[in-house]
């Protein structure tokens, strides 16, 4: 490795790829909002995924950690705003969910569980991120610092962990 890329962060693969924790209303869509967009973060809220539709892709499913952590409040697309002002902002990783398929031959096709025509991709709920669609990409809350976020601070409803916590790590 050259001098250039010592810095780089290596992650182990063996890590990167999990079974997929039973939806307990723990699956996070990403929805961005207007406002100062630093680097590949934009400003924005998590709405949960609904269950019934995790559900289905989930069974059978392993989960890729995309080493991408970010920091959001919970919304709600149904009322305006979508934010309370008192919501309390916490951590998700992002995850994908993957069903490996066998490739067909030495020269055949295959999505290989992953991106469009993957068995069991979902539609978003209104307002979540597009360029999902499809990619069956959510979110999982983490805790940071013994943080998980809100929708309302202490008296709102608060961020579902995973009924099994994963070891999702990685920087931040």
């Amino acid at each position: 490795m050259s001098s250039v890329q010592s810095f780089l962060r290596q992650r182990n693969l063996a890590t990167s790829l999990l079974q997929a924790p039973e939806n307990n209303g723990c699956y996070y869509v990403f929805v961005a909002t207007a406002g100062n967009y630093v680097g590949n973060y934009p400003p924005g809220y998590m709405v949960p995924q609904a269950p019934e539709a995790v559900v289905l892709s989930a069974q059978g499913s392993l989960i890729r950690d995309m080493g991408k952590t970010i920091k959001a409040p919970i919304g709600d697309n149904t009322v305006s705003p979508p934010v309370l002002s008192t919501a309390t902002e916490g951590f998700f990783r992002e995850v994908q969910l993957i069903k490996p398929v066998p490739a067909v031959g030495p020269t055949g096709s295959t999505t290989f569980g992953v991106g469009i025509g993957a068995s069991g991709a979902l539609a978003l709920p209104a307002g979540g991120n597009a360029g999902d669609a499809g990619y069956n990409t959510y979110y999982l809350p983490i805790v940071v610092d013994g943080v998980l976020a809100t929708s309302d601070g202490t008296a709102g409803t608060v961020a579902t962990l995973p009924a099994t916590y994963l070891p999702l790590g990685g920087q931040l």
